[in-house]
């Protein structure tokens, strides 16, 4: 449908969208008094400030789309993420008083038999599964037009998103994310379940620390016959996985491995928590599964020098070639990794990272279609992936008073089915509690960072400064071998660090690679090729000045003693 310029065409589609009855949105037009004259785009503002239609509700109405919002009687708030089968959106279950996550196969993909099975397969695990680690799934189901399933929402950070922005973790908040992903994987194998593609990307960290493990797409169930035999028809029986992660003999065959290849995985996994890097890097898939077969990766103490050495060993058990050499059950994982627990509040802001995802959505989404002609759409339903990509504005979120919250506020429309005469008008909801934060942190000033080649500097008035070639770096490295997304510069717990970027190209601090590394004022960071940067602080470099000025002082002074002894023995032995 047309995008709407007026407030009737708006006040049109808010019907059609099933978001608002027709009580509900004339409560609204007397309690908000908005006018018929007004444009479509205010009427939206006004609708997102007074909390009854979220942003992106009221940015998909303004492109003509109203259909979707509302899937078997769950109604659509907002984007939670978007991966390759579709959207996963935050969603209200009315009838049960809560918000899930509704996972919803992208319209391409509902032909798609390999998709089908994968959904299918991850629901089949996620509502057998019953752990306080494991997301819970409630339902699966299809509305003929639409394929959806409904989960357990966490509005988390996963382990890939955490490791990629903040470098690696603390190792007692690791190993206590760690063990409670044992403990959920252990719900799982008792259910004679096998995950096959534990990854960070499928571990789910809330901001009170809390894990959960996810996407039980490829497991392999016990009664699951049928399912292998659609797997291995679609994607072939010889490597169901992901390669930086995949155990050797799940390589070789992922029909016949036990719960041990799921123990493999999590020790990749763990790797890269510690060091900010996968055990095997290499760029061909052949190549990282050779590796895993014979190589030998990094040594996680080469790039972590705090990591107990015991925490250490067990990540190194986890990770041994040979199934019968690791952990044989995750419990016994779980119990090896309690005295080194420490339980952490994960800080990040969940709207920049629901951003974020849309972005990398987007890019991978012109990736895919790079070279090919795209087609002008007509479909109106927010359902289309594609099509959120490409439009998604997010223009609205500034009419919130706070952002800071778990959630878009609640809206607490009446519920149809009650008996609430006109004169109730529509309530608007209290903001719910904070979820995640943000620590304000104060920059210290004085700081820069200096290109050692032109001399050039740049202050440092910021937490994070980004390294690398792209356009949204602040320091961009043109003419180097840097990676886009190089390196960072961060202002963390008082101390300037250096996290690692880049899974190709190394970052070296005072002539050492390095993942993380903290640095002081004269630290360089340089690249292979010989660029570099040299980290000043202008009162430390005063400091050293004046240090040089006194030494130049007392060297004239001294020698103006020398020549004064000089000339009075001459004048006296003369």
């Amino acid at each position: 449908m047309q995008a709407p310029t007026v407030a009737n065409e708006f006040f049109q589609l808010v019907l059609k969208s099933k978001l608002l009855s027709e009580a509900q949105l004339q409560q609204a037009v007397e309690k908000f008094d908005l006018d018929d004259a007004k444009s479509a785009k205010s009427i939206a503002r006004k609708l997102v400030r007074e909390r009854v239609l979220t942003p992106f509700q009221a940015e998909r109405l303004l492109e003509g789309r109203y259909r979707g919002f509302v899937i078997d009687g769950y109604r659509v708030r907002e984007v939670l993420g978007v991966g390759g089968m579709g959207c996963v959106y935050i969603a209200e279950d009315r009838p049960n008083n809560r918000k899930v996550a509704l996972k919803v196969l992208a319209s391409q993909h509902n032909t798609d038999s390999g998709m089908l099975a994968r959904m299918k397969l991850e629901a089949r695990a996620g509502m057998i599964i019953d752990h306080p680690n494991v997301i819970r799934t409630f339902k699966i189901d299809s509305t003929g037009a639409v394929n959806y399933m409904v989960m357990e929402l966490l509005r988390g950070i996963s382990l890939h998103e955490y490791v990629a922005l903040n470098g690696p973790m603390k190792w007692g908040m690791a190993a206590d994310i760690f063990r409670q992903i044992a403990e959920g994987l252990q719900a799982a194998h008792n259910k004679r379940i096998i995950h096959r593609d534990i990854k960070p990307a499928n571990i789910l960290v809330g901001a009170d620390g809390e894990a959960k493990l996810l996407d039980f797409g490829l497991a392999k169930l016990a009664d699951g016959a049928g399912d292998e035999f659609s797997l291995a028809m679609i994607f072939g029986h010889d490597c169901l996985g992901t390669p930086d992660y995949i155990a050797p003999e799940q390589a070789a065959d992922s029909n016949e491995i036990d719960q041990t290849a799921d123990i493999y995985s999590l020790g990749c996994t763990f790797y890269v928590a510690l060091t900010g890097r996968v055990p095997f890097p290499q760029k061909k898939n052949s190549e990282k599964l050779a590796g895993h077969r014979e190589g030998k990766y990094r040594p996680i103490s080469d790039v972590r020098r705090d990591v107990p050495d015991e925490l250490i060993a067990i990540v190194e058990k986890m990770m041994a070639r040979r199934p019968a050499d690791r952990y044989q059950t995750a419990r016994e994982l779980a119990e090896a990794l309690k005295p080194y627990c420490r339980r952490r509040d994960v800080e990040f802001d969940f709207r920049e990272l629901v951003t974020l995802r849309a972005k990398q959505a987007r890019e991978r989404d012109r990736a895919q279609e790079k070279g090919q002609r795209r087609r002008t759409s007509t479909n109106s339903s927010i359902t289309s992936t594609a099509s959120w990509l490409n439009n998604s504005s997010q223009h609205l979120q500034s009419e919130l008073d706070t952002m800071a919250g778990e959630d878009t506020p609640a809206i607490r429309q009446p519920d149809t089915r009650s008996r609430r005469t006109p004169s109730q008008g529509v309530p608007a909801a209290a903001s719910p509690p904070r979820a995640s934060v943000t620590r304000s942190v104060n920059v210290p000033r004085g700081w820069s960072l200096q290109l050692v080649k032109s001399g050039r500097t740049m202050t440092l008035n910021r937490v994070k400064t980004r390294i690398g070639t792209a356009g949204e770096c602040e320091v961009r490295m043109h003419g180097t071998v840097a990676d886009s997304r190089q390196c960072t510069v961060e202002y963390e717990n008082g101390r300037w660090v250096m996290r690692q970027e880049s899974r190709k190209v190394p970052t070296f601090v005072n002539g050492k690679s390095e993942s993380f590394r903290e640095l002081v004022h004269g630290s360089v960071i340089s690249f292979s090729d010989g660029n570099s940067l040299k980290l000043i602080s202008k009162d430390e470099l005063e400091k050293a000045e004046a240090r040089q000025a006194k030494l130049k002082a007392a060297g004239v002074i001294g020698g103006a003693i020398v020549a004064a002894a000089v000339a009075l023995w001459w004048l006296m032995f003369r």
